[in-house]
């Protein structure tokens, strides 16, 4: 545990490996089972979509059961993704992230309270090899419990992430090789044209919004970074009061006290003020991908096959949704907490 790739996988690596490994082999097939229901919602969103265009069409005896049918599958579809399939996968992550991070705290306690008394050492005169008196590390207790909190749930976010985006290209992309069609302009591709096409709306939407999304999250992972520090002082400041409380009577120091809290306070207060202001931008940013990516990116590959009347309505909001759902997928690591 000296280096990154090394706290990474101590715990897989650890005595309790058959529990880390069962929690996340779980994980991942949840993952792909979630892949896989995406592309079954995106076949029932195009059979309703076309049963509703349909409604008065001659041919159709019974429209209105097949649009409660077909609503009902997909009403079905839904929850038994985000609630058989999202929401127990979502326990089970946070349930690795807890047993996870309570491992790597032990750990943590166990070196900063051994019998070479580690956690004195720390605060007064540690040296390094050549001998150097080196300054004791500051708010110890945000970096053992804040930082390892963050550190274990973004971890488990981003592989969740990960895994998701192999299993959707896997699901998604046979799905929309299975229903590609010749599209005017790229007759060199067959019948891969429209497969080739959404796929290439994706390659370049998704990352150019990923390069901002990650410049934004930069700024906020400084700042959020500055927040803890500052916060952590102030918080010492306190404590630090509260242990040496007769002195600062003794001396009527507490004028002093006080303007000292105040500084460290407009420490936070300067910190956050900025924090809010780019979360608000990135929210904002959030909100006007997820729209563009749902409404005009989707819908935009399979428009020129199905004007050239190549596919069907029922094949071009199947195919909208197919790439919908690859987006998703491929921006969806979020930290587990």
């Amino acid at each position: 545990m000296r280096s990154f790739w090394g706290l990474m996988r101590a715990y897989w690596l650890s005595e309790r490996w058959k529990e880390a490994w069962t929690l996340t082999i779980v994980i991942a097939l949840f993952t792909a089972a979630s892949s896989k229901t995406g592309v079954w919602m995106a076949e029932a969103s195009g059979e309703l979509v076309n049963s509703i265009a349909f409604f008065h069409d001659a041919g159709n005896v019974d429209p209105l059961t097949a649009v409660l049918n077909n609503a009902g599958l997909l009403v079905l579809l839904v929850i038994f993704k985000d609630a058989g399939i999202i929401g127990v996968r979502h326990l089970l992550s946070t349930t690795l992230h807890r047993k996870w991070r309570g491992w790597l705290d032990a750990r943590f306690n166990e070196a900063l309270l051994d019998a070479n008394h580690t956690h004195f050492h720390l605060q007064h005169g540690a040296r390094d090899p050549a001998g150097t008196v080196l300054a004791p590390p500051d708010n110890i207790d945000q970096r053992v419990q804040e930082s390892v909190k963050g550190l274990t749930g973004g971890a488990i976010g981003l592989a969740m992430g990960v895994m998701g985006v192999a299993t959707s290209l896997f699901f998604v992309g046979q799905k929309l090789i299975e229903t590609s069609t010749e599209v005017a302009g790229l007759e060199f591709l067959g019948a891969y044209g429209g497969a080739v096409l959404g796929l290439v709306a994706v390659a370049v939407y998704v990352p150019l919004n990923t390069f901002i999304a990650m410049k934004l999250g930069g700024v906020l992972e400084r700042l959020t970074i500055a927040i803890q520090r500052a916060e952590g002082s102030y918080r010492t400041e306190l404590t630090t009061l509260l242990r040496r409380s007769f002195h600062v009577a003794a001396s009527r120091g507490e004028g002093v006290q006080k303007r000292m809290h105040a500084t460290l306070y407009r420490d936070i207060d300067r910190t956050w003020s900025r924090l809010n202001f780019f979360d608000s931008g990135y929210m904002s940013f959030s909100k006007i991908y997820d729209f563009l990516a749902g409404r005009i990116v989707a819908y935009g590959p399979g428009l020129v096959p199905y004007m050239n009347e190549k596919i069907s309505l029922k094949g071009y909001i199947t195919g909208a949704e197919l790439v919908n759902s690859l987006i998703s997928e491929l921006t969806s690591s979020a930290p587990v907490m």
